[in-house]
């Protein structure tokens, strides 16, 4: 078999971009040719739609351009071509996302620590590995990126559930980016922690492809410890501007309303509950789902986690609440 002397370089497969106002997103494409090519021409073509050839700008074994798409998964197909039109090599990546995309963020019940482990059916939903810096089919336990994995656990998580729900309503693919910490008191999240360096290390990555939202799930730690509602509120303001600051990305944050310990205090539990609801303007800060509710069955015995039951409601509320935030009209 010959070596391939011109091929897609970007975007990588699988990739999800995040869909606009529009519905649309803009992906850039690159190819690499090595070889004498008079013109170089893409296009996608996904289950419904199928965009046009597209000529790409060449420059020094280089070819660059970008397709407008709707929301859906594609392929983008390439073709090089001598000065009379023949085609002389041809290239071909799979599962090309236009959809939406999460930064899951937390203590523990943001990440790997129900007592079951789930994984998304539909093949539409994905997460990212920053060890590969790849994405992976939605399944427990979610990847990480730095820290021990005492401390992203190796259990279930609700991102499956929430993942395969949407991807059923609005039909499209749906990327999540994992950077929870179990046990981690707001104020572990200050400037130049692991903890904080995790998130801003998202935010980075989906500098190119955009995100819709931080999802927050963080109060049970601080509930037991009994940290006022002036300090969390205070910190976790803090946390919220200084990512946007140092990331250069101005995302909405969804800030669950999440503080219930086995040992805390009822009043404590309240103070943080209060602070979150005080932190949210409604616009770019929009209060999230209210997971103290989920108790019962919905616990792990003496635990703040989640059992499987607990695990699937849980979902479901961020589903809810995510639909009525973002996507009804």
């Amino acid at each position: 078999m010959k070596p391939r002397c011109t091929i897609i370089s970007k975007p990588l497969s699988p990739s999800i971009y995040q869909r606009n106002s529009e519905n649309k997103a803009i992906i850039p494409i690159e190819v690499i040719y090595t070889r004498p090519v008079a013109s170089i021409e893409v296009k996608a073509v996904g289950v419904k739609i199928e965009s046009p050839w597209i000529s790409l700008e060449l420059y020094y074994g280089r070819g660059s351009g970008t397709l407008e798409l709707p929301s859906g998964w594609y392929s983008i197909k390439m073709k090089a071509m001598d000065k009379d039109k023949n085609i002389v090599e041809e290239d071909r990546i799979e599962k090309i996302g236009v959809g939406e995309v999460f930064i899951t963020s937390g203590q523990s019940n943001s990440l790997n620590f129900g007592d079951t482990l789930t994984k998304s059916s539909d093949p539409r939903v994905l997460s990212w590995n920053p060890k590969i810096n790849r994405w992976v089919n939605c399944e427990d336990p979610q990847p990480c990126d730095i820290g021990p994995e005492v401390d992203m656990g190796v259990g279930g998580s609700i991102w499956p559930t929430l993942g395969s729900l949407l991807a059923k309503e609005l039909d499209i693919p749906i990327g999540f980016l994992a950077t929870g910490w179990g046990g981690a008191g707001i104020a572990e999240f200050g400037k130049g922690t692991i903890k904080y360096e995790r998130i801003l290390n998202a935010l980075n990555t989906i500098k190119e492809t955009g995100a819709r939202a931080v999802l927050w799930h963080q109060g049970e730690t601080d509930a037991a410890f009994e940290t006022t509602g002036e300090e969390y509120e205070l910190l976790l303001k803090d946390l919220i501007y200084r990512s946007r600051r140092d990331s250069e990305m101005n995302i909405p944050w969804v800030i669950a309303n999440a503080a219930y310990h086995p040992k805390a205090e009822t009043n404590n539990e309240k103070v943080i509950l209060q602070a979150q609801k005080n932190c949210c303007n409604g616009t770019d800060i929009i209060l999230g789902p209210n997971t103290d509710e989920l108790l019962g069955d919905n616990r792990i015995t003496n635990s703040a986690h989640f059992t499987k039951k607990g695990l699937e409601e849980h979902g479901k509320l961020w589903f809810s609440t995510l639909k009525r935030i973002f996507f009804d009209s």
